[in-house]
């Protein structure tokens, strides 16, 4: 929530939903410009978002591409597609969401109490249209890739052989399984990593080391590929952008 910076080109592995709180913004997507008071853009879709030098009630809700709720939320909205634009009933009900103004959740139990809301008028709980189950050697994959090779450099032939595949079938099976390339994926989860020893205080260097980037640099440039802006700017705590850390 807050104040949405300048952003470049990028596109990342989070469903988004964005949401101006006080009227309308411009979205680039697929070489056009779409204007809006919310819109939800699919997994890895390019964007450029064009905030009002103004505007600092944004709401921006990523959520990891292979969890439920955007499975869900992706099949009801999207279909196919990769961009819709949010009715005005809807935005305004989201935009209800926030019980008082201003952009300070003050405490994790907050946040997720927003959250729920947001996915809750989005209709993004599954019913009985349950979400397929991903393929149990795809999850032991996911899972060594949040254990055992998570801050270490990970060929394809060492997972696809814990996974007994072949690589050309592992990286088949994972792009239709979880909707992005295997090494798209594995960069998303190291970001992750990186940006929460970031917010818990250690240097870009000590983050991208123990989340297994080269250096800083690496980091930085993968940070601002995903997401627009640089990771400086949102783990420095300015009057513009708070950061809590809500991981165990």
């Amino acid at each position: 929530m807050g104040r949405c910076p300048a952003t470049t080109v990028h596109n990342h592995y989070a469903l988004q939903v964005i949401v101006n709180r006080e009227g309308l913004f411009q979205l680039l997507t697929d070489g056009s410009s779409v204007e809006c008071g919310g819109i939800i853009v699919g997994s890895d879709h390019p964007h450029l978002l064009i905030s009002p030098c103004d505007a600092h009630s944004w709401i921006h809700l990523l959520i990891d591409h292979q969890s439920d709720v955007a499975k869900t939320l992706a099949r009801r909205h999207l279909g196919k597609g990769k961009v819709k634009i949010l009715d005005d009933d809807l935005i305004n009900r989201l935009r209800g969401c926030i019980g008082t103004p201003g952009n300070d959740l003050g405490s994790c139990g907050q946040a997720h109490d927003v959250y729920k809301k947001l996915v809750t008028e989005l209709d993004g709980y599954s019913d009985e249209h349950a979400v397929e189950a991903v393929d149990p050697r795809i999850q032991a994959t996911l899972d060594l890739l949040q254990g055992k090779y998570l801050a270490r450099k990970v060929a394809v032939a060492d997972l696809a052989r814990e996974a007994c595949l072949s690589e050309s079938r592992l990286r088949h099976l994972f792009t239709e399984q979880i909707g992005i390339p295997l090494r798209r994926h594995i960069l998303w989860v190291r970001l992750m990593t990186a940006v929460q020893f970031a917010v818990q205080g250690a240097s870009l260097t000590e983050a991208a080391h123990s989340a297994g980037f080269s250096d800083s640099a690496h980091l930085s440039r993968t940070y601002r590929r995903m997401y627009g802006i640089t990771l400086s700017e949102v783990v420095k705590n300015s009057r513009f952008v708070q950061v809590i850390s809500c991981f165990s």
